[in-house]
């Protein structure tokens, strides 16, 4: 018995791609014939001759009639194309990239004109004057800006778009797939044995069946000829692998889209301890930090900070938690994260009637580039801006000693205040039309406030992304064709048979693995028959 197992060249495995593929060119070609060539005349008909009623001879009096299938098609047609899915794959990077480079806008700045013009007044001074050329073309709400939630929907449809087109090819793949093949592709296959075995080739053939399927492979029977023949797969269903990892992209741009348009994230939601504060961005609810806990390592590093957090709905108390970092309180899709902390002046304020417009804390959250001063703002229910500054810690000669607070109102978009002064604790103070006190210096606690309707959009993109690669990575489809011919003649009936088996599959570990202990355990299991027929011969 003579046994071949070997993988094919370069030359024979792009051959056998072709002849595996079969007669697709002569398919092609068949086809450009079908609808001929340029410069053919109408069928059964003349050439229109110039000054042939009904027909214009330069064709601007023609009506160029589109019907919507057409349209559609059309548009379906651009979208599967791979260049337009690259393209739009590069803008989106380039679109995310800028939104990761330039700092965001935070939900809160953008609820009024005047919180966004602070804000930008705060990145002018890094980005000069590219500022408003920069805003007005969104980048500092890149991933809720026009362009970019447009570029996403084309990608989604680009996706949508390759996916269906591929999906009927799949399909026809796995569920019906190509059996019968021609003899040059088991000369030419990349990987590819053939060896003799004394038995019929119906005898052979039948071991072979009966291997596969105790290997689990899939067996189709190809009647066709010559000889016996069939097709044997593992693993018909992977393909689909990459159906779930497309989706999975739309699935998860879906829920970021969702996220961007519906939640929020406001990384700068402070709270002053004992002041209860509404959380805004279209919420009912009003969060309290009952006390704060702040504990430092030897080298003077924090430890902990753990808020105790209460949420209120409707004036009823509905939540109740010790926030730490990684430990959030979450009700009703809102998320609240301890990030930061420091210490808050309360404050005062009522108008020219004795009205109160404000008594709260107001978190000296930011600090002078000299670090001498740190201060805090806050919007009155006017427009009018009031800055609260104090001196930094440690340091002395400022002009504002311990326990006063230095004041300042601005009116809009003004640079320079229209009144300032610096108050002493529990002094009432009249500035502009109001009267201010500053009572007492308290802790704050600074939390993530965010609420991600997409959250579980997204998880489950990811998921049906982890199935797909997972399908395509450990579960290859692994395909193989054979075909025993008996070689018996009229002078020598028992010559026994020659059995080929072949596979265009790239030569991985784990196919290269399979095919050629199939072929050695094929060749060894059919002479053991043989001989045993021998014996009982």
């Amino acid at each position: 018995m003579k046994s071949d197992v070997k993988p094919a060249s370069k030359s024979d495995a792009s051959s056998a791609t072709s002849t595996a593929d079969g007669g697709r060119a002569s398919g092609s070609a068949s086809g450009a014939s079908a609808h001929g060539g340029g410069g053919s005349t109408p069928r059964g008909g003349r050439r229109p001759e110039p000054g042939d009623g009904g027909s214009a001879v330069d064709g601007l009096d023609d009506q160029v009639a589109l019907s919507p299938r057409q349209l559609a098609r059309r548009i379906y047609a651009f979208f599967y194309h791979k260049a337009v899915g690259l393209v739009l794959i590069l803008l989106a990077g380039l679109l995310a990239l800028l939104g990761a480079i330039f700092p965001q806008m935070p939900s809160s700045a953008r609820e009024s004109a005047e919180a966004s013009a602070q804000w930008l007044e705060q990145v002018r001074s890094t980005l000069g004057g590219w500022t408003g050329i920069l805003n007005t073309l969104g980048v500092f709400h890149m991933f809720t800006s026009i362009p970019f939630l447009v570029v996403m929907g084309l990608l989604a449809a680009s996706i949508i778009a390759c996916t269906a087109h591929r999906l009927p090819v799949i399909w026809k793949t796995t569920r019906h797939p190509r059996t019968h093949v021609t003899a040059r592709f088991f000369d030419r296959a990349r990987l590819r044995s053939h060896f003799t075995v004394p038995l019929s080739a119906d005898a052979a053939f039948d071991i072979i069946r009966a291997d596969a399927r105790k290997h689990h492979l899939r067996v189709i029977t190809d009647e066709r000829g010559p000889g016996r023949n069939a097709y044997l797969d593992r693993h018909h269903w992977a393909p689909f692998g990459t159906v779930f990892a497309h989706i999975a992209f739309v699935v998860v741009m879906v829920g970021f889209v969702v996220s961007s348009l519906t939640g929020f994230r406001d990384e700068q939601f402070t709270l002053t301890v004992g002041q209860p504060k509404e959380v805004g961005h279209g919420t009912a609810l009003v969060a309290e930090a009952r006390s704060f806990r702040d504990t430092y390592y030897e080298d003077g590093s924090p430890k902990d900070y753990v808020a105790d957090l209460v949420v209120y709905e409707d004036g009823q108390e509905v939540a109740a938690q010790e926030v730490r970092v990684n430990t959030p309180l979450s009700y009703g899709g809102v998320m609240f994260h301890q990030s930061y902390f420091g210490v808050s002046a309360v404050m005062n304020i009522t108008d020219a009637t004795g009205a109160e417009v404000l008594h709260d804390g107001v978190a000296l959250e930011w600090t002078t580039s000299d670090k001498v001063f740190n201060y805090g703002h806050t919007t009155l229910p006017d427009g009018t801006v009031i800055y609260v500054v104090g001196s930094a810690s440690g340091q002395v000669g400022t002009g504002i000693e311990p326990g006063q607070m230095r004041i300042e109102l601005y009116q809009g978009d003004a640079t320079t205040p229209f009144d300032a002064a610096v108050l002493d604790q529990g002094t009432p103070t009249p500035l502009g039309d109001y009267t201010v006190t500053f009572e007492r210096e308290q802790q704050f606690t600074g939390m993530i406030v965010r609420r991600d309707p997409g959250a579980g959009i997204v998880w489950f993109g990811f998921g049906l992304l982890a199935l797909g690669i997972c399908i395509t990575m450990f579960f290859p489809h692994q395909r193989l064709w054979v075909r025993v011919t008996d070689l018996g003649t009229d002078a020598d009936p028992d010559a026994g048979a020659l059995v080929q088996m072949a596979s265009p599959d790239r030569r991985d570990s784990g196919m290269s693995r399979m095919f050629t202990d199939m072929a050695v355990r094929l060749s060894g299991e059919m002479l053991r028959h043989g001989e045993r027929t021998d014996v009982d011969a």
